[in-house]
């Protein structure tokens, strides 16, 4: 079990092994490979290209250099100071520079609760939504596949894992929580039409209400493969309708949001979930969840409920909150690291222009669908148009899709084009990162030698027959960063970079016999 470092006295680890603790098993690391369940270094890897940020990041030069100094000076501090102080105040210091970098300052009464991971956040918003009350709970989210394998079972009040922390003590689960989800794709993994997923949402929604004391509904903004969904427009309706039962949770794990539909969230009262570890490039495991004046002001006198496999401590949470003045003073040192290296790069991210960012999503869209679209190999996932259709409205690069998704086929001497399975996807996947051009032997193949990195493969249903699951090239705010910074050059090299790792990928698809 990762150590949450609780007792520190004046020595610490490394940044490389605080960055790995403070969490659950999936940031723990194989022995054999030292990557964590994401297949992902707590070092930075200056060779590989990084285009996974969808599933998680290898942390880069300047987010681990970040880290590194903030462990200096806690190491220097220690001596004279208990830890748990120390953690206090960094970790205030860290959610204020945040709410800064994202233009949150005006809206006031809004809270921050600091989480190890979006899994945590969802358990945290589920449990302050159902709130003390002995009514039922119901949460509505789109299908697993497209959200994470663990949100269902965190809504209902429990986590993916029994080995699991909740301020040193275990519980046993026994929310009234239930959990209803809706699928965003049919068969063939095609994309379903939003008005059906609207339209069972306030089938559900209707049918629920006289049952359930609360309706939790969460809104993916985006998911896994970059959906959109339900729409705000309809979940908004809802809440209007039934005020007094329905609440809205975005889940913007991803956080692939431009600071206006940040702000504009909050500022009609939805809950949001964001981390540093997906579209902004931090080390995995560091999330918030977001809390609007208009919620923040009710839940902050409520008693917290105990939280199953939670890994909570008091300075996590607003010092003013009531609940939270029973969790323990510990603290959480991976976590702060980690967030101090997500903060890097959003730091670097919001240096940059709307504009220039916007230039270099629309060209890297372009680019890579166009090389998509006429390779035999891909099938480019049917991509939705991230219309929000919020009170308040702007343009902004968050419109177009960041996460590319694709399905692998295998052509034949006849030109059929047959679907590769799940697991073979997944063979492909794991040796993406790897250099197999001696291993290959293969005369030509020097594309082999790309090390490089793309989401996990997410399970789309069945194609002709066959179970497929789709992987996922993505665009992160440290790659356009670099972009942006370096000019023409830098852009020519992002989107050279990203056809080599499809090329790699092509590649696997018609020599698996290489590898």
């Amino acid at each position: 079990m990762t150590q949450r470092l609780s007792n520190v006295n004046t020595y610490l680890p490394s940044t490389a092994e605080l960055l790995t603790s403070g969490g659950d098993e999936r940031i723990e690391l194989d022995a054999s490979q030292m990557t964590n369940k994401y297949g992902r270094k707590p070092v930075p890897d200056r060779e590989l290209f990084s285009f996974g940020s969808a599933t998680a990041s290898t942390i880069s030069d300047f987010g681990f250099s970040a880290a590194e100094r903030l462990r200096q000076k806690i190491s220097q501090t220690l001596p004279g100071r208990a830890p748990e102080e120390i953690y206090l105040e960094e970790i205030d210091r860290v959610r204020h520079e945040f709410i800064r970098l994202c233009g949150l300052e005006h809206i006031g009464g809004m809270e921050v609760i600091v989480s190890p991971s979006g899994t945590d956040a969802h358990m945290l918003a589920s449990q302050l939504v159902a709130g003390s009350s002995v009514a039922k709970t119901l949460a509505i989210m789109v299908q697993p596949e497209e959200t994470g394998s663990g949100v269902g079972h965190a809504l209902a009040g429990g986590m993916h894992s029994s080995h699991r922390e909740s301020g040193g003590t275990t519980v046993n689960s026994a929310d009234p929580i239930d959990v209803r989800s809706i699928a965003v794709r049919m068969e063939g993994s095609r994309l379903r039409p939003i008005a059906a997923v609207d339209d069972e949402l306030e089938a559900i929604v209707s049918a629920a209400i006289t049952r359930y004391g609360r309706i939790l509904i969460v809104l993916t903004d985006v998911s896994k493969t970059g959906v959109l969904a339900p729409t705000p427009s309809k979940a908004l309706d809802l809440r209007r309708r039934w005020p007094d039962s329905v609440e809205i949770l975005v889940d913007a794990s991803q956080f692939r949001l431009a600071p206006k539909t940040l702000q504009t969230y909050l500022t009609i009262g939805c809950l949001v979930i964001v981390t540093g570890s997906k579209f902004l490039g931090g080390p995995a495991f560091s999330a918030m969840l977001l809390v609007p004046a208009s919620m923040a002001g009710r839940l902050k006198k409520l008693p917290l409920r105990p939280m199953p496999g939670a890994t909570c401590c008091r300075a996590d949470w607003p010092r003013n909150w009531t609940g939270a003045q029973t969790l323990p003073e510990t603290s959480n040192l991976g976590l702060l690291l980690r967030w101090e290296a997500a903060l890097a790069e959003l730091r670097a991210f919001r240096s940059v222009s709307e504009e220039d960012i916007q230039r270099v999503v629309v060209d890297f869209h372009k680019e890579v669908t166009s090389w998509l679209n006429n390779a035999p190999d891909f099938q480019l996932l049917e991509q939705p148009t991230l219309q929000r259709h919020l009170p308040i409205t702007h343009n902004s690069w968050d419109q177009l899709p960041t996460i590319l998704p694709f399905i692998l086929f295998r052509v034949n001497r006849h030109a059929r084009r047959n679907p590769l399975t799940a697991p073979q996807t997944k063979r492909i996947y794991d040796h993406l990162c790897q250099d197999l051009a001696t291993k290959a032997k293969m005369p030509g193949s020097t594309i082999l030698s790309v090390r490089c990195e793309v989401g996990q493969p997410v399970p789309c249903g069945e194609l002709e027959g066959v179970q497929v699951a789709a992987l996922r090239l993505c665009l992160s705010a440290r790659l356009i960063v670099e972009a942006i910074n370096t000019g023409e050059r830098g852009i020519k090299r992002l989107f050279d970079r990203s056809l080599m790792a499809l090329e790699k990928v092509a590649f696997l698809t018609r020599n698996s016999s290489a590898v």
